[in-house]
């Protein structure tokens, strides 16, 4: 089958410019952007400039809305988006990290402000970027508004996967516990089948595509298997040696990367993986490089067998199943299937805690749709569409919000609801 691999760039080396002409599915730029615009077309090109002033986590912090946040981060990183036109995919934060409901819910809202402020420069988001193992699988609920607008905006779900001291290591039946099989998932690498599997596919978002935006042997990651120590690929030829009788490290973490490949081709969902990484800037990103070894070597012969197929944003055909503009045409602004669209509406003023208060009024029972534009709330040619606008009387106008939807959208079914806090909010929806 098609490859997904590709490079994760830090620095532009002699072999890269081999393994990208070789038919790689995906290649980020994460350190040097130029060779960007050699990248061949049906390539999924991916653009990230570390943001060293701040991160999500201290943005909340210190009281920035997310739409206030999102504004910051996208004004600071404009110059770079401007600078390399050949980039239309750019991440947000990397590695956010949060730890409860409230915070995953503000990160949510912020990427949703990212999607919407890039979609005006002509530019589309990898959203999430979380790292390995991150964030509790108990959290992804309260992510899955910025996933429900995704599709609108062409968003990519970015995740990291890593293990170690081998890249199956958690998946299947390489647990601590060895009487523990995980099957085809696993912790750290395939952990992406439970996230999918039990948030993303029951809630009708299977088909938000997945980039694993890096991955490789991590000895950052845990847990480890007991008894073992050492580092990245290029420091663990002693311990493979010994422990699994694999003289050759180049070899043995190739055909590592290989199967890592093979699993991403089951899932149709799966863009491609960022192989971390091709180039550095000296250690300790020097061990994980793999530039100028035999494994970029193998690589590349290992491309040009089985090259990926190009990239295109897929969309659902009759059968809910993915495919691509060629297989299934569905006419700009039509619904696959007649659906009946509640739509929850919030002000301008609303913060994630206004939206984590709907999922938590209306989720478990409803699954509303969520957000804050008065227009995406009304379009789309759908038998029953309803509005429930909270605190209208704050949109600020010529004419009310009931107005507006009898005008421009006609047809809404609207209703009104005033709550001075999120708390009242989530009551008062649970009781509708």
């Amino acid at each position: 089958m098609s490859t997904k691999l590709g490079p994760h760039v830090l620095r532009v080396t002699s072999d890269l410019s081999g393994y990208i002409q070789a038919g790689i599915a995906v290649a980020k730029f994460a350190g040097e952007w130029g060779m960007a615009s050699d990248v061949p077309e049906g390539v999924l090109v991916i653009g990230r400039l570390h943001e060293g002033d701040y991160d999500a986590q201290e943005q909340k912090a210190n009281g920035q809305t997310p739409f206030e946040a999102a504004q910051q981060f996208v004004q600071d990183q404009l110059s770079t988006y401007q600078a390399n036109p050949h980039i239309v995919y750019w991440e947000g934060h990397n590695e956010p990290v949060w730890t409860d409901e409230e915070g995953m819910g503000w990160y949510a809202q912020f990427e949703v402000e990212r999607m919407q402020l890039m979609a005006d420069l002509g530019l589309k988001c990898v959203l999430g970027n979380f790292a390995t193992g991150t964030p509790d699988l108990a959290l992804w609920p309260a992510f899955l508004p910025a996933l429900q607008v995704a599709r609108e905006y062409q968003a990519l779900l970015g995740l990291h996967e890593y293990s170690w001291p081998w890249m199956w290591w958690m998946t299947g039946e390489y647990q601590l516990d060895p009487s523990k099989d995980e099957g085809d998932e696993g912790w750290t690498t395939l952990r992406y089948r439970k996230i999918y599997r039990q948030y993303l596919i029951p809630n009708e978002l299977g088909d938000v595509p997945l980039v694993i935006t890096e991955c490789g042997v991590d000895p950052g990651v845990s847990p480890k298997p007991p008894g073992l120590s050492g580092g990245a690929w290029r420091l663990l030829g002693g311990l493979w040696a010994e422990h699994d009788n694999e003289p050759d490290k180049a070899d043995y973490y190739f055909r590592q990367l290989a199967w890592y490949d093979e699993e991403l081709q089951k899932d149709d969902y799966v863009v491609g993986a960022t192989i971390f990484t091709w180039g550095n800037f000296g250690p300790p990103w020097l061990y994980f490089d793999v530039a100028g070894t035999d494994v970029a070597t193998k690589l590349i012969a290992y491309t040009q067998a089985d090259p990926a197929e190009p990239f295109e944003y897929p969309k659902a055909g009759d059968d809910g199943e993915i495919v691509t503009d060629g297989e299934a045409e569905i006419p700009r602004g039509q619904p696959r299937v007649q659906y009946e669209r509640i739509f929850v509406l919030l002000p301008p003023s609303a913060d994630a805690a206004w939206a984590q208060a709907v999922v938590e009024g209306t989720w478990d029972q409803h699954r509303y749709t969520i957000g804050g534009s008065a227009d995406d709330a009304g379009v789309g040619d759908l038998d029953v569409r309803r509005v429930i606008a909270i605190n209208p009387q704050e949109w600020q106008g010529d004419q009310s919000l009931e107005e507006f939807y009898a005008q421009y959208y006609p047809g809404v079914e609207y209703k009104a609801i005033t709550a001075a806090t999120p708390e009242e909010l989530a009551q008062k929806l649970a009781s509708e």
